[in-house]
């Protein structure tokens, strides 16, 4: 039977995506009665006033009433809740600002939403790097550090402001977009201690990339080798993830947040194989050649075979986690010694090593 999507932010999304792949990326705002729900837009999409959609002017049992779930729905599920305590797996929680109409200042909410995260995820004993919090809001940097927020966080980029019509949204950001760059993003996050930047494609793909001032950094050669040196093992979660250049957004050691999360789809354009958990469930070279070298009838069982039989990041034995950090480290000029990356790695995976990220769970399902 074929694979039906469900709904994106939906329950179902979300342990499809944290099961399927290394992890999944959604969005939280708070309703009227203080309740964290996972939601998207700015505004519900009816006919009705501005403030009768409003998320922050709205009950937690009438937005759940129209299909909107809580964070505390999602926690209650252990098909989620299991996968991301067992380590390797990565949740991009983006906390979405109020409408204006709500008249709340972002500080305050912002601060409200991180005292709420974390008195609901400190039970659950999460690994660590399996959580990173992050906001188009330029606050979320001082409201953390204010608050002495214990969760990683970043700032995405560019700026967008949060509310109105998506076309609109990206107009008003084209400015912020032109002056910003990808070196200063590094700055900032380092300046902040944040492990990642959180940035949009075309600032590495495209002739986009060509706008802000300096030199451009790439998904390949001298500007790909930029880039790491830059980074020298920062995370980089990078959104949209086109299939036809996934391979090579993970070869640069990027992190994919995608909308690609069909698990019928096993293969690329190019007719190469798509294995979707390279961090949590890393591929070794016997598997790679099985898969590889089988027909597209026999694919589909040896996928389901390689599921069961290759070991998890947790699983993994000393020698083969210690030989994925240090390739990976020494080909995407990550600052420390070798030592230092294996030790780093016994902790979890790094920032610094690229993962498949589902979009909304499984990816987005409406175009806004």
């Amino acid at each position: 039977m074929a694979w039906q999507q469900p709904p994106e932010n939906s329950v179902a999304a979300l342990e499809h995506g944290m099961l399927f792949s290394d992890g999944v990326e959604f969005d939280l705002k708070m309703s009227r009665d203080g309740d964290l729900v996972i939601f998207h837009d700015d505004l519900l999409p009816n006919g009705k006033s501005k403030r009768d959609r409003c998320i922050e002017l709205l009950g937690t049992d009438e937005l759940k009433s129209i299909g909107i779930p809580t964070f505390d729905e999602l926690l209650a599920s252990r098909k989620f809740t299991d996968s991301w305590q067992e380590g390797g797996k990565t949740a991009c929680i983006e906390f979405k600002m109020p409408h204006p109409v709500s008249k709340k200042k972002h500080e305050s909410y912002i601060a409200k939403m991180m005292e709420l995260i974390e008195n609901k995820l400190e039970p659950l004993e999460l690994p660590e790097r399996s959580t990173v919090i992050y906001s188009f809001s330029p606050k979320i940097a001082s409201v953390a550090k204010s608050n002495e927020f214990k969760f990683p966080i970043t700032r995405l980029m560019p700026h967008l402001r949060p509310w109105g019509v998506w076309r609109i949204k990206r107009m008003m950001g084209m400015p912020h977009f032109a002056r910003t760059t990808v070196s200063s993003m590094i700055r900032h996050s380092r300046k902040n201690e944040m492990p990642a930047i959180g940035l949009a494609l075309e600032f590495l793909n495209g002739w986009t990339r060509w706008i802000s001032p300096g030199i451009p950094l790439g998904l390949k050669g001298a500007a790909l080798s930029r880039l790491n040196k830059k980074r020298a093992g920062m995370g980089a979660f990078v959104w949209p993830a086109p299939l036809e250049l996934e391979d090579l957004m993970l070869d640069a050691g990027l992190s994919l947040v995608t909308d690609h999360m069909n698990p019928d789809v096993l293969t690329k354009p190019d007719g190469s194989i798509r294995w979707m958990r390279p961090a949590s469930q890393p591929l070794d070279d016997e598997w790679r050649r099985i898969l590889d070298s089988a027909t597209d009838s026999e694919r589909p069982d040896l996928f389901k075979e390689a599921s069961h039989s290759l070991p998890k990041w947790s699983e993994i034995d000393d020698l083969r986690r210690n030989s994925i950090v240090i390739e990976q480290g020494n080909r995407m000029h990550w600052s420390g010694s070798e030592e230092s990356w294996v030790k780093q790695a016994e902790r979890g995976v790094p920032w610094g090593s690229p993962r498949i990220i589902g979009h909304r769970g499984a990816g987005k399902t409406h175009s806004k």
